[in-house]
């Protein structure tokens, strides 16, 4: 029982230091590559998503980044009741992701943006992107 109550308090203070808002794992934990899958937003006819992305901490947000278009700076909140939400903006368009996790505790995020967009982000077990290769 001890041992358990010293793990809860480690977890607790990991997420303290990493600076996550609280019911959340902190930004750590979205380190890694991801595939994307969903549709693109703006006018028209809508462009399918199917590539990789790469999720990187930034401070007490998280960064995600493809090999073309603009990075997406995620945070956490403003939630109401809500501890699974990140919120922010890719080239000026507002996004919210739901984010909760498969059975191999990796996160998994479902994303939607003001412009139409939607995705979902399942992670890899794979080096993160390499743009240039």
């Amino acid at each position: 029982m001890k041992l358990v109550a010293a793990l809860v308090a480690l977890a607790l203070l990991a997420a303290e230091e990493a600076g996550a808002k609280p019911g959340t794992p902190g930004p750590a934990y979205f380190s890694g590559s991801y595939e994307r899958i969903g549709r693109g937003g703006g006018r028209g006819v809508p462009a399918l998503l199917d590539d990789r992305v790469t999720i990187t901490p930034a401070g007490k947000a998280v960064t995600i980044r493809a090999c073309s278009g603009p990075e997406l700076l995620m945070q956490f909140g403003p939630a109401f009741e809500v501890d699974n939400l990140m919120t922010g903006a890719q080239d000026g368009v507002a996004v919210e992701c739901l984010f909760g996790n498969n059975g191999y505790n990796r996160p998994i995020l479902t994303c939607r943006a003001a412009d139409g967009a939607a995705f979902t982000l399942w992670p890899l077990s794979v080096a993160p992107l390499d743009c240039d290769g």
